[in-house]
């Protein structure tokens, strides 16, 4: 939408606009004419967010959100519900019980109210001092507090008028809380600012006191038992074994290590014995074939070899039973064996004084390396089951070193949370010690001297100019939800046919067509007007080459009759002759205006059309030089009543006697007869309103008359505001 139609519309509606922001201002003036007059104090208590004069317990980063936040918190504190009703309690008992130096004076029509009436002055000083002790609120479900509030309404102490009074707020980029109050009476200003600011030190001290008393509380318990837990996930961690799982393993893989290399000599040991008693055996059968000799063995040389025996298996015992690793009692037990051995094989390999081996000395020696054979394999025996328990025991040790790492893990958190609970604990005992805040009154209300001014300038001119731009805003928002076509300009952007010419608004009812062309007018008049673009469509028309003009439109009601009537008296005074056909069936409107003759439908001259034989179905009507052919109208289409041999069929004689012939068709929206009539007529033109919305419907009809291949004049848009002609 242009923005200088919308000028133009405020401009054609400027005496609304105007009157209407007088009346706002004439409204405003009466209700401030009895306006009291104010009087503000003012007091002012510093927060101690922002500074530093206080004991810090640690170091805290200075954080902009934060401190936004924290004020936010104490300004709704200060006018929270339990602040300001202690302060209208203490309001109320300094009334009630010193009524000579009362803030509010009650008027007579006060006391007359229900609420002053129903309970009596000692029983609410009694139910106010119990609630302002007690730091309690009155209930509205006890029948006498219930009371009380009523009585508090009278006398204006209630929660609504005092916070409609009340102002607090932070003093920019500063440490300090401005509160303000407004009143009648300056005394109760400045006793208002500074019974809020002490209200909330009281209210506050008692939160905190009673807060740090629960938490203290709360915090002993949590520490005891973070304490016991942490406690309980030590001992566990003692009872598995401090020792380090890794270095206990690293030892016994070492020992199964060695142990495996002694396995590993003894059974070649067992191996050599085997084979020695095996060759032996066959030795002592070979002699018992051949007459073997006997002898015994020496006593002395048995018991020894016996004797080494004994301390040879004892020192090995020994050294397995201390784990292996003692090198010392290895080195003495491999002394042992080797004098064990050598003592074997000197007995093995002694002669006899003949110089052959006795059949005693085999004997012995079998024993012997049965014996050695035995002893090593209980030596195996022994390694192997030292062997499976040292390679138990590694992985009972890598069990045991999962649980271990468990039970760190699990010492490590309760560590943790009980050094998180300790350092709140100890938080909460520093601030009973040195409270967080410091929140202090360093200003105090007095008493005003004069009066706040009224501003009733300012609310005068406040109202005049609210009401000017919302009747602004009020047009526009009627103007841009009117989608009507008003302007050419519009009409070219949204229908997109070919614009003829523009007529405008005429109140047809005060002035009729005639009197428009028959009266001379004022130059401003909208007659004139009227008159001038009525002669711009003429100019249109008589430069066209055609004779017989049919109009239409795409909706009814669109001002088709208007225009035809408009325009035969504008080419009447251009000594034109013209002949109005109606052909609207469904509404015949010219026919009824002008009293025609309904004759269209029924007319025929069996072949012989001349003027002479027309003339008796033509109506004059009473416009010079302008005739009509009624009809009788009904539903029905032309194909459906008029035949070959009708007057539409046969205009020749028509087109001789008149200038021009003018016919009216029903709208293209509803009905067909423009379709069908066009094969009359030698092109069409279109009213359309500017009152007209487009629609669907409409865009079809349009559509259909752009693609006429030149049958097409133009359109003519009608009932036009003469303000919206030039846009």
């Amino acid at each position: 939408m242009d923005l200088i139609y919308l000028f133009n519309s405020l401009m054609r509606r400027k005496w609304l606009i105007m009157i209407s922001s007088v009346l706002a201002v004439a409204i405003a003036f009466l209700f401030t004419m009895n306006q009291e007059k104010l009087y503000r104090s003012s007091a002012q208590m510093a927060t101690g967010f922002t500074t530093s004069d206080q004991v810090k317990l640690k170091d805290e980063n200075f954080n902009i959100i934060e401190i936004d936040v924290k004020f936010n918190n104490v300004i709704e504190a200060l006018r929270s519900t339990k602040v300001l009703s202690m302060v209208a309690y203490n309001l109320m008992l300094h009334d009630l019980e010193s009524p000579d130096k009362a803030f509010r004076q009650l008027s007579e029509e006060d006391k007359k109210k229900d609420g002053f009436r129903n309970i009596s002055k000692d029983a609410a000083v009694k139910i106010l001092k119990d609630k302002y002790t007690h730091e309690k609120l009155l209930s509205s479900y006890n029948p006498d507090e219930k009371k009380v509030q009523e009585l508090m309404k009278v006398y204006e102490y209630d929660l609504e008028s005092i916070r409609k009074m009340l102002s607090v707020g932070r003093i920019q980029k500063t440490d300090f809380l401005d509160v303000q109050y407004w009143s009648t009476n300056p005394e109760l200003s400045a006793y208002m600012v500074n019974e809020v600011c002490s209200e909330f030190l009281r209210s506050n001290e008692s939160a905190r006191s009673q807060q740090n008393v629960q938490s203290i509380q709360t915090m002993e318990k949590l520490v005891a038992q973070k304490k016991a837990d942490l406690d309980e996930k030590i001992n566990n961690l003692r009872t598995m074994g401090g020792i380090d799982v890794s270095v206990e393993s690293s030892t016994k893989l070492e020992q199964i290590s060695s142990l495996e290399s002694r396995m590993t000599e003894e059974q070649n040991t067992l191996n050599s014995a085997t084979l020695s008693l095996q060759q032996l055996t066959k030795q002592l059968a070979e002699m018992e074939r051949t007459n073997a000799q006997t002898a015994s063995a020496s006593s002395a040389a048995s018991a020894e070899l016996s004797k080494l025996r004994t301390q040879m298996n004892e020192a090995n015992q020994e050294y397995i039973s201390k784990g292996a690793k003692d090198q010392e009692l290895y080195n003495k037990y491999t002394k042992l064996k080797a004098a064990y051995r050598d003592k074997l094989n000197s007995l093995a390999t002694s002669a006899t004084p003949t110089g052959t081996i006795t059949k005693a000395d085999l004997q012995q020696k079998q024993r012997e390396l049965e014996l050695q054979a035995n002893t090593s394999q209980q030596n195996i025996e022994t390694y192997r089951a030292k062997i499976r328990e040292l390679t138990s025991s590694v992985g009972a040790a890598a069990s045991r070193s999962a649980t271990n790492l468990a039970l760190q893990k699990e010492m490590s958190i309760a560590q943790t949370e009980y050094e998180n609970i300790k350092s709140r604990y100890d938080a909460v005992m520093n601030n009973t010690i040195v409270p967080l805040d410091n929140f202090r009154q360093i200003l105090y209300g007095q008493p005003a001297a004069e009066a706040e001014r009224s501003k009733r300038l300012i609310i005068l001119a406040l109202a005049g100019m609210c009401m000017f731009v919302f009747c602004c805003i009020a047009i526009i928002f009627l103007e841009y939800v009117d989608v009507s076509i008003k302007t050419p300009s519009q009409f070219l952007k949204t229908v997109g046919l070919k614009l003829l010419g523009v007529v405008n608004k005429v109140n047809m009812k005060k002035q009729p067509i005639a009197d428009i062309f028959d009266t001379e007018q004022k130059k401003d008049n909208q007659a004139v007007t009227f008159r001038e673009h009525l002669r711009k469509l003429r100019f249109e028309i008589e430069n066209k080459q055609h004779k017989i003009y049919l109009f239409t439109s795409a909706r009814p009601r669109e001002g088709k009759s208007t225009i035809i009537k408009a325009l035969a008296h504008s080419l009447s005074k251009s000594q034109k002759k013209v002949l109005i056909i109606d052909t609207n069936f469904i509404n015949n409107t010219l026919t009824r205006e002008f009293e025609a003759k309904q004759e269209l439908e029924s007319f025929s001259a069996a072949g012989k059309y001349d003027y002479k034989e027309i003339q008796g179905i033509i109506t004059p009507t009473g416009i010079e030089g302008v005739d009509i052919i009624g009809c009788q109208g009904g539903d029905y289409t032309p194909a459906e009543v008029l035949g070959d041999e009708n007057l539409l069929n046969n205009l020749a004689p028509l087109t001789a006697a008149y200038d021009y012939i003018l016919m009216e068709g029903a709208a293209l929206n509803v009905r067909s007869d423009s379709k069908e009539l066009l094969n009359f007529a030698d092109t069409m033109i279109s009213v359309v309103s500017a009152k007209s919305t487009i629609k669907q419907t409409d865009k079809e009809s349009f559509q259909y008359l752009q693609s006429m291949n030149g049958k097409f004049t133009g359109a003519v848009l009608n009932c036009v505001n003469k303000e919206n002609i030039d846009m």
